[in-house]
């Protein structure tokens, strides 16, 4: 029964990092929207607007299509070395491609088709020589030491690579020239793989670490998004989209030794892509400048949908599926975006700034979990757009667009022991129970205290050619 429980206890823990990292999405489809602050939900009518709000499709005369490239760079600090350590990871890339099509099927409808990563993330703790105070290394394990004893002759990289894509197809519908709808049918997909070094003999009181290796992926069902877009004046556009809660099945494999035994499991779980809403407003003041001001809200605190707790389950050991508590929170943001298109009408010049908060929060950081912050988590980007016509056909205006866009984001807060407290309740309990605090009992130790940072750098090119 120990065995199976340690194999259970051992798949929760290797499945959790990578899954947490999947927050804020970087909505990374278009390098207009990225230099205007992720802002889009009103005024981007080329064929990404298929994500952002698929009755902007409209705008498409005939024919277009996007494809686009974020490279995404990350740097992340955490107490991995042990409680009130800092530890600063290596420079963590990510590459997020995307490609729509869209073209006009009737006079008022526009059909579109895509594939985008909704959510990616990478990082990297280089070199590490000891884990919550635990030397690495194949050789005996030994119990922690405060301050930890870092000496180990066997430095590890403690590396993972996590993200969602999506397959999607949808219209626009122009029911009246200051009204539009759209919908648009999306099929999830996701890949995590991760090389860390973990407890896993927590689950025997004592303490044991070994180099563990996970490798899970798998495809969700398909889930709705809808939009509108109202046209009360001809400079203001009035835009909402709601995105669906979809699932994702994952499975795959986790690797790791115990004593002289090799371990090769098989486990699964569900992963949430939560119910999200946009709206914003957009002002055209005249033909060079536009205004867009925006807000976003994912709802991660959901009780079924949501990521407060993740469902874990191993083949082989008999026992009934595991309930991991994540308690995150539902994420907010804000958005403002600037554009200025000269008076040639080549060139345009574009700004934004977006501040939201984290999902996760004190009591569940982990270390490759972006940081709990308040209401603090800042974004501020800036793009360049230019447009060519066509000499043979002057009269398609703006036939050929590219766009460059980049973006920094910085979030983090220094934690104590005060803050973060000793204890937590479990979310979804009932009786509530209540969890011990960065814990040498947790394969995966969450809530410890030190500094938790992540800075994100963006470079964005994508070319559009529309007529």
């Amino acid at each position: 029964m120990k065995h199976k429980l340690l194999i259970a206890c051992l798949a929760v823990g290797t499945l959790t990092p990578a899954l947490a990292s999947a927050n804020p999405e970087p909505t990374a489809y278009d390098s207009r929207s990225i230099g205007m602050g992720l802002t889009g939900v009103t005024y981007l009518d080329r064929p990404a607007a298929l994500v952002l709000n698929p009755a902007n499709l409209d705008g498409i005369d005939k024919l277009g299509f996007t494809v686009n490239f974020t490279a995404l760079f990350t740097n992340q600090r955490a107490p991995v070395a042990g409680p009130n350590t800092t530890v600063d990871s290596g420079v963590g890339f990510g590459p997020i491609p995307a490609g729509f099509i869209a073209g006009r099927i009737a006079p008022r409808v526009v059909f579109a088709g895509g594939i985008y990563i909704e959510t990616g993330y990478g990082s990297s703790f280089s070199n590490v020589r000891c884990v919550d105070g635990d030397p690495v290394g194949d050789g005996p394990q030994y119990a922690p030491s405060t301050p930890p004893n870092c000496t180990s002759p066997e430095p590890r990289d403690l590396d993972v690579t996590f993200f969602v894509g999506e397959f999607s197809a949808g219209f626009s519908f122009r029911v009246h020239e200051k009204f539009l709808l759209g919908m648009a049918l999306r099929l999830p997909f996701s890949k995590q793989v991760s090389d860390l070094y973990q407890n896993v003999g927590a689950v025997f009181g004592s303490v044991s670490y070994q180099n563990v290796k996970n490798n899970i992926g798998g495809v969700g069902f398909p889930s709705p998004r809808f939009g509108f877009t109202i046209k009360p004046h001809r400079k203001v556009r009035i835009s909402a989209m709601y995105r669906m809660y979809s699932k994702i099945k994952l499975t795959g494999s986790t690797e790791t030794i115990l004593g002289d035994t090799a371990l090769d499991l098989n486990a699964s779980a569900d992963w949430f892509i939560p119910h999200a809403i946009h709206f914003g407003v957009s002002y055209q003041a005249n033909s060079h400048l536009l205004l867009a001001f925006e807000v976003r809200a994912q709802f991660h605190a959901a009780k079924k949908t949501g990521n407060k707790n993740q469902t874990v389950a191993t083949d082989g050991t008999g026992l009934d599926p595991i309930v991991v508590p994540f308690g995150w929170q539902n994420s907010w943001s804000l958005k403002i975006g600037f554009e200025y298109r000269f008076k040639k009408d080549f060139i345009a010049l574009r700004l934004g700034a977006n501040i939201a908060n984290s999902a996760t929060t004190g009591e569940f950081a982990q270390y490759f979990t972006p940081p709990p912050t308040p209401f603090n988590f800042s974004t501020g980007s800036a793009g360049l757009g230019f447009y060519w016509n066509d000499r043979n056909d002057p009269s398609i205006k703006d036939k050929y667009r590219l766009d460059l866009a980049g973006l920094f984001s910085s979030t983090g807060k220094t934690f104590g022991n005060e803050y973060i407290g000793n204890t937590a309740q479990v979310p979804g309990t009932n009786p509530p129970q209540e969890v011990e605090l960065c814990s040498d009992q947790q394969v995966v130790r969450t809530g410890c205290p030190g500094k938790y940072r992540v800075r994100s750098y963006w470079a964005a090119v994508s070319f559009t050619l529309q007529y």
